[in-house]
Parts: C-alpha cells; sequence; structure tokens
C-alpha cells in the first residue's frame, strides 16, 4: 500500500500545531525549533527537512508545510525511511502548494520559460459535467481495470496514463488524490468516473482544479460513495471540444479491443439540468419524510395501545375498589371466610401493579416517539 497521510495522523499534528500558538496561521522557525530538536536527528537532516516543507519560502511553516514537516520526522525516527528524499514525494505535496513545485522544478531544470509558458496554456475553465457519451466511455475503461470488488488500483491504469501525452505524471497523481481525499489503495466507480473526467480535462488543456464541489467532497468522504453523476448543469459544448473529448483513451480503448463503435456525438437529453447539492437535498428530504412518516404511524400504534390499557387498568381498579369496600364493611356483614378475600385482594392487587408497570412502560415508549417527532418537525 502507498504511503499517505492518515486522518487521524492529520488531527494530531494540528493539536501540535495550535498548541505552538501559530500567527496568521503560520509557524516561525523559533517556534518549530523545540518540536524539531526533540526529535534528536542531527541539525543537517533537519535543515534539510524544513527546506523541503517550505515549499513557498517564506521561512515559516503553515500547517500543510508542518504536516510535511512531521511526517518527515516521524518516518526518520521510526526508521520507515533511511534518508531525506531529494523532493517530495507526489502524495505528500498539497495541492495548493503543486504549481509552486512545478514552477521551482522548471527553474532548477533551466526550463522556466517552456514549462510557464505551457502551464499559463492551460484553462481554467474546468468543467465538472460528464455527458452521457463521456461517462460511457468511462465505463468502458473501469470494467476493464476494475477488480472482482469493483474496486480500481492506481497503477491499474498505467496503460492509459502512456496514452495521455498531454498530462504530467504530477497531474494525474494530483487527481488521483482530488477524487481519493483518505488516500485509500484503491477506489469505487464513482470516483474512477471523476478521476477519468478529469485527465480527460487536462488533456484537453484544462487546468487541474485545486478542490471539488462541495457536494463531491462530502461524497468521497465516505467509504462508499454514492451520488449521481449525471445530475449536471448542462454546458455549452462547440464542435471543437465535442471532437476533442471524442479523442479521449480511444487509443487505449482501441488497444484493448473495446473501442467506441457508430460515436453519435453527445446526447444531452438524459439529463436534467439541476445541480448536484439540489439533488442530494431532495434525496436526503425524502429520507427524513419517510422516517417522520413511520415515526408518525408507530406513534398512532402506541396510543392506541396506550388506550386499550388504560380502559384495562379501570377495570381492574374498579374491581379493586369494590373489593376494599367489602373489607371495610361492618365485621357482621363481612362473609365469614375473611382469608379467601384477602387473597383475592392481594391477587388483584399483583395484577394492577403488575399493568400499572406496563402502562408506564408504554407511556416512556410514547415520550420517546413524541421527542423524534418534534425532532423533526
Amino acid at each position: 500500500m502507498a504511503p499517505r497521510l492518515e486522518e487521524s495522523e492529520i488531527k494530531k499534528y494540528w493539536q501540535i500545531f495550535k498548541g505552538l500558538n501559530p500567527i496568521d496561521n503560520k509557524l516561525t522557525g523559533d517556534k518549530v525549533a523545540p518540536v524539531l530538536k526533540n526529535s534528536r536527528l542531527p541539525d543537517s537532516q533537519l535543515s534539510k527537512i524544513w527546506e523541503l516543507s517550505d515549499i513557498d519560502n517564506d521561512g515559516k511553516l503553515d500547517f500543510e508545510e508542518f504536516c510535511i514537516t512531521m511526517r518527515l520526522i516521524f518516518d526518520l525516527v521510526n526508521e520507515s525511511i533511511s534518508e531525506i528524499p531529494t523532493e517530495l514525494p507526489s502524495w505528500l505535496i498539497p495541492s495548493s502548494k503543486l504549481a509552486i513545485i512545478q514552477a521551482n522544478k522548471a527553474v532548477s531544470r533551466g526550463g522556466e520559460s517552456f514549462d510557464l509558458d505551457e502551464e499559463e496554456a492551460l484553462s481554467d475553465d474546468f468543467d465538472w459535467y460528464i455527458s452521457p457519451t463521456d461517462k460511457s466511455t468511462y465505463e468502458t475503461i473501469y470494467n476493464s481495470n476494475s477488480d472482482s470488488l469493483g474496486r480500481v488500483k492506481f497503477n491499474s491504469l498505467n496503460s492509459l496514463y502512456d496514452t495521455l501525452s498531454n498530462v504530467p505524471k504530477s497531474d494525474i497523481s494530483s487527481a488521483w488524490n482530488l477524487v481519493n481525499p483518505k488516500s485509500f489503495e484503491s477506489i469505487d466507480k464513482d470516483q474512477t468516473l471523476v478521476f477519468l473526467h478529469i485527465l480527460n480535462q487536462r488533456e484537453n488543456g484544462k487546468r487541474i482544479p485545486r478542490g471539488v464541489p462541495a457536494s463531491l467532497r462530502a461524497t468521497f468522504s465516505k467509504e462508499l460513495p454514492n451520488y449521481d453523476l449525471s445530475a449536471q448543469n448542462k454546458p455549452h459544448y462547440d464542435t471543437v471540444k465535442q471532437s476533442s473529448k471524442r479523442s479521449f483513451a480511444e487509443n487505449y480503448l482501441n488497444k484493448i479491443g473495446q473501442g467506441s463503435r457508430n460515436n453519435k456525438g453527445t446526447d444531452f437529453s438524459a439529463t436534467e439540468g439541476t445541480d448536484w447539492e439540489e439533488v442530494r437535498l431532495r434525496r436526503e428530504l425524502q429520507d427524513l419524510e419517510t422516517l417522520l412518516e413511520k415515526v408518525q404511524n408507530n406513534s398512532k400504534s402506541s396510543e392506541k395501545e396506550s388506550t386499550n390499557n388504560d380502559l384495562i387498568t379501570y377495570e381492574f381498579e374498579q374491581l379493586l375498589k369494590y373489593k376494599t369496600e367489602k373489607l371495610n364493611e361492618p365485621k357482621s356483614q363481612r362473609p365469614t371466610n375473611l382469608s379467601n378475600v384477602k387473597s383475592d385482594i392481594d391477587d388483584i392487587q399483583n395484577q394492577v401493579n403488575t399493568l400499572e408497570e406496563f402502562l408506564s412502560t408504554r407511556n416512556q415508549e410514547l415520550s420517546k416517539l413524541n421527542k423524534e417527532i418534534d425532532a423533526l418537525k
């Protein structure tokens, strides 16, 4: 399994970061120094770790850079790595700092002009809409590479990456991290379709986005993502864009014998003009209404049972009252066999007590259901 930053690990780093009292969400070297020196690593190694972590070279560490520092130190102390890497691995690079790292690499290679011009030529007009035609292409790729559990690993798509002439490896890793925020070893079908869509957009000159829509971000954070890919706003396509999209992975699909047959272009008829967030909220509202109806039905049933219990209790109380009155009659009017009467009264009292306990339990259940109904209003 590839290395990754666990969620629990990030929370632990956050507690340390917050405890060092950052100013403007950044820590200076003198505030971080005690933490670094506690590792007992040589100053030469700590200096290299700082250089790698301070990506924007401002002499301070924000929280993302602090996480990099802490992870590298822990890996060295735990001997997960034997030496500090010459550059940050892709899984440890924050998406917000990727552009800075790419620019620094361009400068170090002496090809600043060419690489930066290529980066600037990319369009920010990224489109999250997945057309039915594109979705069909992505599903073909997914079906050819998913395992028996319906999951896809990063390396299983290596042959596809080789066909993407305009997508550098760093952008492929960035796209993977976007759809896989918890850094699992594999992703499911929905995540795979969006991953392929991001690569398609990048192949056609669109810059990899720094984040994903809120509805997708919440979905990708779950173990089992669930959303409607077809519920997107319809974009305005021109002929050039449509033809360039058809070329995505076409060589790859032909290579595996599953190329498109009789491609008729983009079909928007299967998609309603609704927002992802609206679809999600509607589904949640429907679930709440179903739950409310169920609670109300249970409440009515409990109220009916409670009414029946009240009637039975009343009957036994009246019987008990009659027996008590008989017991309190003058001695001359009492039956001769008082022991039998007392035994009857005891039996009836026991029955009343049992019934009252049963009624109390039902009343508690009714109160609980009423609270649930009030909470849903």
